[in-house]
């Protein structure tokens, strides 16, 4: 049998971490007695993101990173109840020929998924998630919270001239979402960080810092990184598009913007958010 790495062993290997930033938290572990993914987050080198793709691997598991509201969720509450939910720190996401999506945070917690499986009679499948994510998602749906991320995940950031944003703007708004402007890359940025819209449209050829600089400041970054990027370009050449998209942007809109055509490209990448959530329920789990 193959062993299993060490989480250090994974960071390391993916040249995350040095052998120095290793000893650092393996004494501090000594210590403290916290999980390794735990101590490496407290001391800048990873964020919990980091660590749900890293455990993913690890343990050869699937992974979550938003949780939406599952479609069966009155049926789930009556098989994983609030108390257990919060006791355990898990929640449920949904049902498919009687085997239960069990979002949890510990790839080891078999104790519980062995409970649950007792419980509910269901084949229990563990899919991982972060504790932050399962617990807002508890708060939510279970303890009926206000959700503070309100309505971002029909939110569109336009990054353009003043006239253009405006004009994007209204046309998005008619069609029922929630928008966000900035006129150059630096006030993009901020929005990003502090508001994390969906899906951002990006023109690539900003004053200053350009829409392919902000776009490669986003990458850095665990959590902006997820938010789909469509570009938009005067420069309406198949090169053009072709760099783009090798960059990794989800997709790009020429101009001058044909709206019938954006709007179709703005429902798709919306639909794409929700696609993680519905492959961990679906039929064939691989």
């Amino acid at each position: 049998m193959k062993k299993r790495l060490r989480f250090g062993e994974i960071l390391l290997g993916m040249g995350v971490i040095t052998q120095a930033d290793l000893d650092k938290a393996l004494a501090r572990q000594k210590i403290t007695k916290q999980p390794l993914g735990q101590i490496f987050e407290q001391l800048g080198i990873i964020c919990d993101k980091d660590i749900l793709r890293i455990l993913a691997r690890q343990y050869n598991m699937k992974k979550i990173e938003r949780i939406r509201r599952p479609v069966q969720l009155e049926d789930l509450a009556r098989k994983i109840d609030s108390k257990m939910a919060v006791e355990r720190k898990v929640f449920p996401l949904g049902i498919k020929d009687r085997t239960l999506y069990l979002a949890t945070c510990d790839p080891l917690d078999l104790a519980t998924l062995d409970d649950v499986a007792f419980k509910t009679g269901l084949r229990t499948v563990p899919v991982l998630a972060t504790p932050a994510e399962i617990d807002q998602a508890i708060r939510v749906f279970y303890l009926k919270e206000a959700d503070p991320r309100g309505n971002e995940f029909r939110t569109v950031l336009v990054v353009d001239e003043d006239v253009y944003c405006k004009t994007v703007s209204s046309r998005l708004q008619q069609a029922g979402y929630r928008t966000l402007s900035a006129n150059n890359g630096a006030a993009a940025l901020k929005l990003v960080l502090g508001k994390m819209p969906d899906l951002i449209l990006m023109e690539t050829a900003l004053p200053g810092m350009s829409g392919k600089d902000v776009f490669r400041t986003l990458q850095t970054n665990c959590r902006s990184r997820q938010i789909p990027v469509i570009g938009m370009s005067n420069r309406a050449y198949a090169e053009e598009e072709a760099l783009l998209l090798d960059m990794g942007f989800f997709d790009f809109v020429a101009k001058p913007l044909n709206f019938t055509r954006l709007l179709a490209r703005v429902r798709r990448s919306m639909r794409l958010v929700y696609e993680g959530y519905r492959q961990i329920i679906g039929s064939s789990m691989s």
